[in-house]
């Protein structure tokens, strides 16, 4: 990630609550920025709806993935490079 510092100047434009476009001098869309924000009780609360207790239990027991390098070399072999 490449970060941008923005002058004091401008940061009030990047605070508000959604996501902000941000343009060249042209008008050209450059991408979008989405402030971060902490995970609150009620998006715990989504989550667990979202999912049992079985789910999470049979994911806990399953052990780790599979490393990195072996899931990459599956996709060079079936995508090429």
């Amino acid at each position: 990630m490449t970060p941008i510092t923005v002058p004091d100047s401008l940061a009030p434009a990047f605070s508000g609550p959604g996501p902000t476009r941000v343009c060249d001098e042209s008008g050209k869309i450059l991408g979008y920025y989405q402030p971060r924000r902490e995970a609150t009780d009620e998006d715990y609360e989504w989550l667990m709806k979202q999912v049992t207790k079985e789910e999470i239990e049979v994911s806990l027991a399953s052990g780790p993935g599979r490393p990195l390098r072996d899931i990459l070399d599956d996709l060079n072999r079936r995508y090429g490079e």
